[in-house]
């Protein structure tokens, strides 16, 4: 009987994580999703990037100037400021990178809370490796 009750309450708790996990997931992209059209639609009805405006063709053609595509978190800030289409879509990258990585970090806690400490090791792992290949690639 009483392993029954643990066999339950194991049950609900993984339900409960997959749970977390998949709203996690849904949020993350339906966020990026979200920016990324609306960019997109910006974009399309003003005819400029916005990023365009003070370059001279000279420029765009030899990438002088300040960069045409907001490449850093803080461009990325600084044309969301500006209401600058490709921040906004650049924004929408930047959540859909975020989401697995946020999913992996969401997984950690709820070993954590389950008590399974192997996959707290290797889910820790996981992680250190994402972050490292995207703070070492940038």
């Amino acid at each position: 009987m009483r392993d029954q009750r643990m066999d339950e309450s194991s049950s609900a708790s993984e339900t409960m994580a997959a749970d977390v996990i998949s709203i996690l997931l849904l949020v993350g992209v339906s966020l990026s999703a979200a920016f990324l059209a609306l960019g997109l639609l910006l974009l399309l009805l003003s005819g400029s990037s916005g990023a365009f405006a003070e370059l001279t063709p000279q420029q765009m053609l030899t990438r002088q100037g300040p960069p045409l595509y907001p490449y850093t978190l803080g461009d990325v800030v600084y044309g969301l400021a500006d209401g600058q289409p490709l921040a906004i879509i650049a924004l929408g990258e930047l959540l859909l990178i975020a989401t697995p990585v946020l999913r992996v970090a969401a997984s950690v806690v709820l070993f954590v809370l389950q008590g399974d400490y192997l996959y707290v090791a290797i889910t820790m792992g996981v992680l250190t490796l994402l972050l490292v290949s995207i703070f070492l690639i940038a």
